[in-house]
């Protein structure tokens, strides 16, 4: 991957950011739950720490600088611990809660969209450097998406029991 590519992905990366921060951020602010607006506030800042970090490589490759060798830190997710992150009396009422809902369901179509992004730069990246960067970029979607997919495959069918819902299968 030549500099004009790894600039032209890191800008690509840091729209993407700018959209899942943005994001998260509406989710946080629209739920009522407030186990469901702490998860998405935290994967919102998240999210605003992968721009910085994307901002700060772009910025020292634009300036003549070089790669920013700082490996990425993460609070780790667990999504074995998904269930503790709504209140039981949102689990009760959860037919009312369309926005938490639709939100896990976009949350975990982007982060997925971030994961194999983010691994197919890995796998371009010639640099150790870079390739480690995207690396811990696409473990950090890939632990946001695993905790998201594990709240909506717990909830969902008491989500659709709520509304009287039976898929077609």
């Amino acid at each position: 991957m030549n500099e004009k590519m790894l600039r032209d992905q890191l800008d690509r990366a840091l729209r993407a950011e700018r959209d899942g921060f943005e994001f998260y951020s509406s989710a946080a602010a629209r739920s009522e739950d407030p186990g469901a607006k702490a998860m998405f506030a935290r994967l919102a800042e998240d999210e605003r720490s992968h721009y910085m970090a994307l901002q700060e490589r772009l910025r020292a490759i634009a300036d003549g600088n070089g790669w920013v060798s700082e490996r990425l830190q993460s609070e780790a997710w667990d999504p074995e611990r998904a269930s503790e992150l709504f209140t039981p009396e949102f689990v009760e009422r959860i037919g009312q809660h369309h926005v938490e809902m639709s939100a896990l369901s976009i949350g975990i179509l982007l982060e997925r969209r971030s994961v194999e992004f983010y691994r197919e730069q890995e796998r371009q990246a010639q640099n150790a450097e870079v390739k480690a960067f995207f690396g811990d970029l696409a473990a950090w979607e890939t632990a946001h998406h695993d905790v998201l997919l594990a709240l909506d495959d717990q909830m969902k069918a008491d989500y659709w029991e709520a509304n009287r819902f039976e898929p077609l299968l």
